[in-house]
């Protein structure tokens, strides 16, 4: 049996479709649309544009979808790209009226919970924290014995920065100080009534696996490795803010589709780092979808496991 999920971001929109057989999940299809609806905001609305270009996107996926599963079986779900704006009721209606699919709103702390479970597929979360760097929020959550402690979603994320910041692709030295404070002052909100150290981050979404990319073509890495350490993560953020050893060549090298967004992405990652005493950032194939699909749609009752050789980007 196949099943699809559409996950409508701030930045990205994706559809991944999985097949299950016997007690195994794996997925056989990944398509992906840079939308970019962050940028179509305006006074905390989202335009009639960007509507129309979601919905032309989520029509494209339909059809697409529906050449491998029934409509039932398809599973639309979307984050601060609709959570978080003030004409949400209208951009819903408008959506629904012109696809004929109705999107599953999640708020922050379900986002955070859904990606921890897909990333607990392939990444052994045991202590630690987890973060979700996306379009247009940030989250985090604290985890203890494979255990969601804590969790937060923070209003800022790696492409809202730059359209708020940012006059061109690359932001100078004042826009760079002007992002860091600003992602600063969201992350403190960050209060779990206990001061947090965290050897482990955990990341999860397209961010981080983009920052992993850049990571092992700077630096030469083994082919397959899932890790960076803090010391690359501070390194890639100097070569980005001084412009340094042509780091922007090597960005639209490895995630062109990136290149406006792995500025701002990298201050959000080095702050999580600096917060909790990270030393390495071991990065996640599943996330999100992996998370809906299993806790939303399989009901995540310990039967189905996830085939780790299908997941890619």
């Amino acid at each position: 049996m196949n099943y699809a999920v559409i996950d409508l971001g701030s930045n990205t929109m994706r559809l991944s479709i999985y097949e299950q057989a016997g007690d195994e999940v794996h997925k056989v299809y990944n398509k992906k649309e840079v939308a970019g609806l962050a940028e179509y905001i305006k006074k905390g609305e989202l335009s009639s544009e960007g509507i129309g270009k979601a919905c032309a996107v989520l029509n494209d996926f339909k059809e697409t979808a529906l050449k491998f599963v029934d409509l039932r079986d398809l599973h639309l779900f979307a984050t601060a790209s609709i959570r978080n704006i003030k004409n949400r009721s209208d951009a819903v209606s408008r959506i629904i009226e012109t696809t004929g699919l109705s999107p599953d709103i999640l708020e922050g702390t379900e986002e955070a919970a859904l990606s921890y479970i897909g990333a607990s597929r392939f990444v052994d979360c045991d202590n630690g924290i987890m973060i979700d760097i996306g379009g247009a929020s940030t989250e985090l959550v604290l985890f203890k014995e494979h255990e969601i402690v804590n969790s937060i979603s923070l209003p800022v994320g790696c492409l809202n920065l730059s359209v708020e910041h940012v006059s061109r692709i690359i932001p100078d030295e004042d826009e760079w100080k002007n992002i860091k404070e600003a992602v600063r002052e969201q992350f403190a909100a960050v209060d779990w009534g206990e001061s947090v150290t965290a050897p482990l981050l955990v990341g999860v979404g397209g961010t981080l696996r983009a920052a992993l990319k850049l990571a092992n073509a700077l630096y030469d890495s083994p082919p397959g490795l899932n890790e960076l350490s803090a010391d690359n993560v501070r390194d890639i953020a100097r070569l980005l803010r001084e412009n340094k050893d042509n780091i922007y060549h090597t960005v639209y090298k490895t995630t062109p589709e990136r290149l406006m967004t792995i500025p701002t992405g990298i201050i959000i990652l080095q702050q999580a780092i600096k917060l909790f005493g990270c030393e390495r950032i071991s990065v996640s194939r599943y996330g999100i979808r992996e998370g809906y699909l299993i806790d939303r749609v399989l009901l995540r009752n310990g039967k189905y496991s996830i085939d780790e050789r299908s997941m890619e980007d």
